[in-house]
C-alpha cells in the first residue's frame, strides 16, 4: 500500500473541491492521459471519473466508488492497469485547523490487482508526490 500524506492550506470544503471539481486546474500536465494540458478531468458524484480533451477526445480513469463531500472519495483507478483490474484509491481530508487540511492518500490493490500492483508501485509513489505537490501549490502554500 501506498500512503502519502500532505498539509494543505485551506479548509476541508475548499481542498475536497479542489481535488474533485478542480482537478484540471492544477494536475500535473505530465500526468495527464489525455496529452492534453488544459483536459478536464471529472470526478463525479454519478460515479464517473474521467479525463477530457480539449478535442472531446475522453479516457476512462475509473470509478468513483465513495463520494462523502468534504471528507471522503474512494476511487477504483485505472490509470496503470486498466479496467480489468483496478486498484484503489482512498483521498481523506482531515481538518487540522480552520485554514489547514491534511489530505490522505491510500492507493492500494484491490483482488483484480493484486498480481499487478508490485511492479506499478513504484510509479504510483511518484506520480502521487507530484500530484500532491501541485496541490499544495493550488491552495497557495
Amino acid at each position: 500500500m501506498i500512503v502519502k500524506t500532505k498539509i494543505l492550506a485551506c479548509s476541508v470544503a475548499r481542498a475536497f473541491d479542489l481535488f474533485t471539481n478542480r482537478a484540471g486546474e492544477w494536475w500535473p500536465s505530465q500526468l495527464r492521459h489525455t496529452g492534453d494540458e488544459a483536459s478536464l478531468i471529472v470526478m463525479s458524484a454519478t460515479g464517473r471519473f474521467f479525463e477530457r480533451g480539449s478535442d472531446g477526445r475522453e479516457v476512462e480513469l475509473g470509478i468513483v466508488c465513495v463520494w462523502e463531500p468534504p471528507e471522503r472519495l474512494v476511487l477504483d483507478w485505472y490509470p496503470g492497469t486498466g479496467v480489468e483490474h483496478p486498484t484503489r484509491v482512498e483521498v481523506r481530508f482531515v481538518s487540522e485547523g480552520a485554514a489547514s487540511t491534511r489530505i490522505e492518500i491510500r492507493h492500494d490493490a484491490t483482488a483484480a490487482s493484486e498480481a499487478l500492483f508490485p511492479s506499478r508501485a513504484p510509479r504510483y509513489e511518484a506520480a502521487w508526490s507530484r500530484v500532491l505537490d501541485a496541490l499544495t501549490a493550488a491552495t497557495g502554500a
